[in-house]
């Protein structure tokens, strides 16, 4: 039996000083407590703290030959706050926004086999996936999802397409830079890395949400469907695993992590790879690798190892997780760093833009 999340206790908290401050102060105060009510809500500190060691560790893991700009401590701290801007996009209350944003936060593997696609068939561009997705709706005559809110309801989802697209923009974001270095101004350097560092830090994101395995699967808060080994169908299943468990227990130790981390290194490109597909082949198998643990995290859970009296197993694997997303965004980082060549638009334009000035 799960216990209440640290983001529960936080709510009913919220609400027990709210009605005090109903009974007891005026109208103007009245007003302050609703805004307490819905900060407690939306509030995704967990998350936040999660995303923000990844990023951590994942700086650590850079070669010191990484520009070392990224490690001054506003930089380092502006990709350790970036982690949680996306979340910051699907917490907004517009719909449009949550339609939009939502989808690239999972992939949801099962949901292909409705469609009869896998996942080595499936095109490392967006759109192209969606006409895959759609043919195969008029082939195999299925119905459309039935409407939700924000009209994402039996989605796959985008994710492996998202950490790529992010991937290919921090690539060009180093393109840029490293052309600006050698003939821009101090000023367009300065911009052209703090492009660098939103780019490494809203990736970031992402990277970090696959090694989740419950953003992989449908059964992302609760086992759905078919129960023969009876797994738990909590809806708070999925907060406890993204940090209420640590909340509850014991955040990681950074300093065992760290003696525990990899150096960053270079990720092969497959040799019949698509010059177009960025590392779309590697994303997918690191998001696969994660997906076939998400009957073992169930399995966890159902032994009562995620639980506050016997948490060492259930927190080997939640920091292990860590560790693999950690890598993931260590490698991509890298390797964008190191692929990106320099732009030769640019350099041409600055070219020209220095005999003009002569």
């Amino acid at each position: 039996m799960l216990v209440l999340t640290t983001r529960e206790q936080l709510s009913v908290a919220c609400l027990a000083a709210c009605r005090q401050h109903f009974l007891m102060l005026n109208l103007r105060r009245i007003f302050a407590a609703f805004a307490a009510i819905f900060f407690c809500f939306n509030a995704e500190a967990w998350d936040y703290e999660r995303h923000r060691l990844v990023n951590d560790l994942a700086l650590a893991s850079l070669p010191k030959d990484f520009p070392a700009f990224v490690r001054t401590a506003a930089n380092r701290e502006r990709i350790l706050f970036l982690g949680g801007e996306p979340d910051r996009w699907r917490n907004n209350r517009d719909r449009a926004l949550r339609h939009l944003n939502s989808p690239d936060h999972y992939f949801d593997v099962e949901y292909l086999e409705q469609y009869q696609l896998k996942a080595a068939e499936l095109s490392h561009f967006r759109y192209r996936f969606v006409e895959q997705m759609a043919v195969a709706r008029t082939t195999f005559k299925l119905p459309l999802p039935s409407e939700n809110p924000d009209n994402i309801k039996g989605h796959p989802g985008f994710l492996p397409w998202s950490i790529n697209e992010h991937y290919l923009k921090l690539l060009s974001a180093f393109s840029y830079l490293k052309v600006f270095e050698k003939q821009g101004t101090a000023v367009e350097v300065t911009n052209a890395r703090a492009n660098v560092v939103y780019r490494m830090g809203v990736l970031s994101h992402f990277v970090g949400d696959a090694s989740q395995p419950l953003h992989t699967t449908k059964h992302y808060n609760g086992w759905v469907g078919k129960n023969p080994k009876e797994y738990t169908t909590s809806w708070q299943f999925h907060s406890w695993i993204d940090g209420g468990f640590f909340k509850a227990t014991v955040a990681p130790d950074r300093a065992t992590l760290l003696r525990r981390l990899k150096p960053a290194g270079l990720i092969k490109r497959p040799k019949a790879r698509n010059d177009a597909s960025g590392q779309f082949q590697a994303i997918m198998k690191y998001i696969l690798a994660q997906h076939r643990l998400v009957e073992p995290l169930y399995q966890l859970e159902k032994e009562k190892k995620l639980s506050l009296g016997t948490p060492a197993a259930g927190r080997a694997f939640l920091e292990g997780q860590l560790m693999k997303g950690s890598q993931m965004l260590g490698n991509l980082w890298f390797t964008a760093w190191k692929e990106a060549p320099p732009d030769r638009f640019l350099q041409s334009y600055l070219a020209q833009r220095k005999l003009e000035k002569k």
